[in-house]
């Protein structure tokens, strides 16, 4: 980076931190397509034609980039994010101010599901600068997806120490780091209250529409976990209304529209989400929609597409080896290639989602001793995920523990009586069996 004098080289860097931490708040969140992001791009663009040996100025187009992946679902743009940050990186990597530029490629790895990657590059920058507190929360969030619990909330307690602590936006990443943590450990009813009191935070610090859409979006998605369809609808509307098209929400909607059994309006809301971003998940439950509909031939087309998504490039593969692995599975469809796409995803990510999509996919492969096996891991922690219950309750009957597969299967249905288009009528129908009705009988005398 070229020599600044004293007083404009701490402007810099105070502006500079701002933008960051204000960045990483919204990583979580993906806007609409619009043309506002474009014509950032193409401003940053021109500013490091015009200043090719500024960091500063590459870490803005590297930020454009990143935000622009988010809204258009294009992940090349992950790409040449990751090629702008490592040119800072060449103009400044051993100063203060490359704090930033290795939070910045910590998000280029995480986006690519590197997250060892991605917690070393946070860790570089909190070496430069100990008060970088996007470095704190993407170090974080990198050791929560590999399923280091404690040493993620150890980085998300710097926030409490942080000089601005009390700050309404520091307080909003501390009650949104709160809820990933409690969402990571498959507990969504203990992430409501934080994310309640985020969106409150979120609005008072006057935070753009897209992350308080994004945190609305979030509790909508908890309480729908829980079977609590009417504040999930609430919720989901006020993220709609905050940012209207937001896809995100847009695809909760339809959850909640099938929970509510208005399957015509879930379809328009299962296109219109992914009209903006045709992502797997998304493409995957509208063709079981479809197929709920016994439209067949429509349900297949979303089908192949799903696939198709998946193997647009060697990225995308990455990025989706989990969804990919549990669309097989549940479908019964290429189950030797489901296990080995959820093996690789635990290679790199070992959360309690990746420990269950391993045992799940194990599962439906004909292997119940193996899944089992892969389930104990989950065994250890409080799980009120009524679809990973609904998992356990079917790996363990498949094992013969069928006392055992009645509680969880039970559980899973009390918490949230709809939780799955199909799995859920499975559930009750498997524990409608004279063998576990006998059990449970038994078992209550």
């Amino acid at each position: 980076m070229r020599f600044l004098r004293p007083n404009y080289k701490r402007l810099l860097k105070r502006r500079a931190a701002l933008a960051l931490l204000l960045w990483l708040i919204s990583t979580s969140a993906a806007a609409q397509q619009n043309r506002e992001t474009d014509l950032r791009i193409q401003f940053l663009q021109s500013k490091v034609s015009a200043d090719p040996d500024s960091a500063i100025e590459h870490n803005w187009l590297a930020a454009a980039y990143l935000q622009k992946a988010r809204e258009s679902g294009d992940l090349t743009y992950y790409d040449l994010a990751e090629k702008v940050v490592r040119r800072s990186l060449e103009l400044e990597s051993t100063h203060e101010q490359a704090a930033i530029t290795f939070s910045l490629l910590s998000s280029v790895e995480f986006s690519k599901h590197n997250f060892r990657k991605a917690a070393e590059d946070a860790e570089r920058a909190l070496k430069l600068d100990p008060q970088d507190l996007g470095a704190a929360v993407g170090a974080g969030d990198a050791y929560a997806e590999r399923g280091e619990f404690e040493t993620a909330r150890r980085y998300y307690s710097q926030l409490d120490s942080a000089r601005h602590s009390q700050r309404s936006s520091v307080q909003y990443l501390k009650l949104t780091r709160q809820a990933t943590l409690a969402l990571a450990l498959a507990n969504p009813k203990e992430a409501i209250p934080a994310l309640e009191q985020a969106v409150d935070a979120a609005q008072k610090s006057h935070l753009p529409s897209e992350n308080i859409a994004w945190t609305q979006f979030t509790l909508g998605e908890a309480y729908l976990q829980i079977g609590d369809v009417a504040n999930a609808d609430k919720a989901l509307r006020s993220s709609l209304e905050t940012f209207p098209g937001y896809h995100r929400a847009l695809a909760g909607m339809a959850g909640v529209r099938v929970a509510q059994r208005r399957y015509s309006e879930a379809i328009s809301n299962y296109q219109k989400a992914i009209a903006v971003i045709p992502l797997p998940g998304y493409v995957s439950a509208l063709g079981d929609l479809y197929a709920k509909l016994g439209k067949t031939k429509e349900a297949e087309k979303q089908y192949k597409l799903v696939e198709y998504i998946a193997a647009l490039s060697f990225l995308s593969k990455n990025v989706y080896n989990r969804e990919l692995a549990l669309f097989y599975a549940d479908h019964e469809i290429h189950q030797a290639t489901a296990v080995e796409l959820a093996r690789r995803e635990f290679e790199v990510r070992r959360d309690l989602y990746t420990q269950d999509a391993l045992a799940w996919t194990l599962f439906k492969n004909g292997r119940s001793k193996e899944g089992m096996e892969a389930a104990r891991g989950l065994e250890g922690f409080k799980v009120q995920d009524p679809l990973m219950l609904y998992h356990l309750g079917m790996i363990c009957q498949g094992v013969g523990e069928r006392e055992r597969s009645r509680r969880y299967l039970e559980t899973a249905l009390a918490i949230n009586p709809h939780f799955h288009i199909f799995y859920a009528d499975h559930a009750r129908e498997v524990l409608n069996r004279p063998m576990l009705k006998t059990e449970n009988s038994m078992a209550s005398q």
